[in-house]
């Protein structure tokens, strides 16, 4: 948990299920050097993933999600539509964004593709986050400002890549608290915020 000065502490339910997500607002109590979730406020949404077995909660409060795919490897569109239907269905604005403009062929080949979302409403924004090109940075800085992020794509979109350099020392910080939790060593798919950028301040 996150406290209004910036203050970071591990906080646990009361029960043996933890009910939190990432983008709560809670009312909790402190203790020595951790706290006690006592109450989780009102949702404005939840972003979740459902398939035949089971359903997984990402995130709340979101503004938007920022769908962040490559040139290569491949992206699966099984998954873009799936991530697209699952923020239509909370009202949560979908940003698309294809990496790895610097792959020429590659790269024409995906946008091609792409070629009905960009004629939807969605729109795709161009990146090259390896080349740290200041254009793209301004106008994805543009979109993410003001606003709460959940950050999505497969393994070697560049996620980390994007955390880094939007938000430096976030992995860091990430890999810290997932250490504290012994929640594992893949700490890109961790709940504890590692793909969530909150550009504003939490209440």
């Amino acid at each position: 948990m996150e406290t209004p000065q910036g203050q970071r502490l591990i906080c646990h339910s009361r029960g043996k299920k933890s009910q939190g997500l990432v983008g709560d607002r809670v009312l909790w109590q402190a203790s020595t050097d951790e706290g006690t979730i006592e109450k989780i406020e009102p949702r404005r949404n939840v972003f979740y993933r459902q398939d035949e077995i089971r359903t997984k909660s990402f995130a709340t409060n979101l503004d938007q999600i920022l769908i962040l795919i490559a040139a290569e490897p491949e992206f699966s569109s099984s998954q873009l539509s799936r991530a697209l239907i699952a923020a239509e269905a909370e009202h949560i604005k979908p940003i698309i964004a294809l990496n790895k403009s610097d792959l020429v062929e590659p790269f024409a080949r995906a946008w091609e593709w792409l070629r009905p979302y960009r004629q939807m409403h969605y729109g795709v924004l161009p990146l090259s986050l390896k080349q740290s090109s200041e254009v793209d940075h301004v106008e994805l800085l543009k979109l993410l400002h003001g606003k709460t992020t959940l950050v999505l794509g497969p393994s070697g979109a560049g996620k980390s890549t994007l955390i880094n350099l939007l938000a430096p020392g976030a992995l860091a910080q990430t890999g810290e608290i997932s250490q504290a939790l012994n929640s594992g060593k893949h700490t890109t798919t961790s709940t504890t915020g590692t793909g969530w950028i909150p550009t504003r301040p939490p209440r």
